[in-house]
């Protein structure tokens, strides 16, 4: 299958460009030095418009298929969180999160094949990839909380552009 990896350099994407090469995927890694589709630092997102039209030129390039990550306290996601958690996300990271949410809606309100993971907090240390939970965001369950490792956000955002599920979903992982 061929896919493209926007953030390639970064800790997610890399290990999502890794995976996937060794699934034998065709990969293309599009790269810069800011965030792919956040404001790349604590801003306010409504000094920057134009990131609010970026998923429409999904339609445009033809992408059919869109994974994108996101994180568990963005804009109204912040009611699933553990409150210890939203406490510290609206402290430290207020605004980015606010402008992580715009995001998520504007592709929540797309006409593409969606899905967007919602991690917890990222953990350090060594993890084995497909041991963690997916929680529909919707779901029935209360506030969430706990880490996750980086390995297997990028297990899970790989076999959800390979595998055709969980599509126009929001999706929380924790372990």
């Amino acid at each position: 299958m061929q896919l493209t990896v926007l953030g390639a350099t970064g800790p997610i994407g890399g290990l999502v460009f890794l995976q996937a090469l060794a699934a034998g995927h065709r990969v293309t890694a599009l790269v810069r030095d800011v965030c792919a589709l956040g404001p790349g630092g604590l801003q306010v997102h409504s000094r920057h418009p134009h990131r609010r039209s970026r998923a429409g030129g999904m339609a445009a390039a033809g992408v059919r298929r869109l994974v994108r990550l996101s994180a568990l306290g963005s804009g109204g996601t912040v009611r699933r969180q553990s409150l210890f958690q939203a406490g510290a996300s609206r402290l430290v990271m207020g605004t980015l999160m606010a402008d992580k949410g715009v995001a998520d809606e504007t592709v929540a309100g797309s006409d593409r094949d969606w899905t967007i993971a919602l991690p917890v907090m990222f953990g350090n240390g060594r993890t084995v990839p497909g041991g963690y939970e997916t929680i529909p965001l919707d779901g029935t369950r209360g506030r969430v909380g706990g880490r996750i490792g980086r390995a297997d956000v990028a297990d899970f955002l790989l076999r959800a552009a390979t595998g055709g599920q969980r599509i126009r979903r929001r999706v929380i992982l924790t372990r």
